[in-house]
């Protein structure tokens, strides 16, 4: 019986490569799922529905991350806010100096004053931390 599906073969080559061929065809269709690289680790093969679980991690992380963003976002925006507001105060002190478009000479000399004593005061600070770090002479 061997020697039979030999010659069979044997006449008949062409066509039997044509079903072998066929029949790899057939195996490899249906038998192996497609596979792709993963997103986190490209030397990983994954299949369509571990692609799509990755897909929806990542989406998760995503969003975490850009909630995070905004929420860092928001805070500096206070804080650039605050900044402002001070600035405000400080223009309307500065707008006690010039009423009507004259300058107020007593508005003036408080603010001058105001500013050298700050100053003055932080100059001291520096002045006490010098003397009290300095190495004394035996």
């Amino acid at each position: 019986m061997l020697t039979k599906i030999k010659k069979a073969i044997s006449h008949n080559q062409g066509q039997f490569l044509a079903v072998a061929i066929s029949a790899g065809v057939m195996i490899w269709t249906f038998g192996c799922q497609s596979k792709v690289s993963s997103i986190k680790e490209p030397s990983l093969q994954v299949n369509r529905e571990e692609l799509q679980v990755e897909v929806e991690d990542e989406i998760r992380r995503l969003e975490g991350e850009l909630e995070h963003i905004a929420a860092r976002a928001e805070m500096k925006v206070r804080d650039l806010d605050r900044q402002d507001a001070f600035k405000q105060k400080l223009f309307d002190f500065a707008a006690i100096t010039v009423e009507g478009q004259t300058v107020n000479p007593a508005g003036l000399v408080g603010l001058l004053f105001s500013v050298l004593g700050v100053g003055a005061v932080i100059d001291n600070r520096i002045k006490d931390k010098v003397i009290k770090n300095r190495p004394l002479k035996v």
